[in-house]
Formats: structure tokens, sequence, C-alpha cells
């Protein structure tokens, strides 16, 4: 097999929820344990804890309306500012899981 499964670990929309850490990371644990097709979870990650958290269960992180709402919110050149901001403080704690 190829690709990646996609696990959402929130119920209803995107960014609107908060995200249940243990809950999501029980059910990636499931998921691993069935099949070898890296595991990536999106919907509720926002910033370094949920990042980090998640990216010690799954395969990767996946990251949309945290960025979506910097460009929705601000002036153009602060969200691309911003949003760079945001991009190194994620990567800062996921790079302290390796």
């Amino acid at each position: 097999a190829s690709g990646f499964i996609y696990y959402v670990s929130l119920k209803g929309v995107t960014g609107a929820a908060t995200l249940d850490v243990a809950e999501a990371a029980n059910r990636i644990a499931k998921i691993k344990a069935e099949t070898d097709i890296p595991v990536g979870v999106g919907f509720g990650i926002s910033d370094a804890t949920s990042a980090k958290a998640m990216g010690g269960v799954a395969d990767a992180v996946i990251v949309g309306s945290a960025f979506v709402k910097q460009f929705a919110n601000l002036a153009p050149e602060q969200a691309v500012v911003e949003t760079v901001n945001k991009v190194k403080e994620l990567r800062a704690a996921l790079d302290e899981l390796v």
C-alpha cells in the first residue's frame, strides 16, 4: 500500500472545537496496530502543544485552519509574517520529538 491515513481528530467543523489528545492518541494507536500505512492527524492542531502531543503518536501532523485564520483576520503582509512565525513555532515543538 502507499499513501497515508488521514485521521480526523475532531467531530464537527475544522478549527471549531477542542482537541481531545488522549482520545486521539488512543485511536491512532489502534489504527497503527492494524497497519503499516503512516497515519497523519489533522483537525485541532493549532499550536505547539497540540502539534507536539499528536506528533508523538502520529506519523504526521496536518495544520490547516490555524493558517487560514491568519489570512482571514490580518492584512496580507502581516498574515505572511504570522504564518511564518506559526510554522517556526510548530516546527520547534516537533523537533523536540526527535
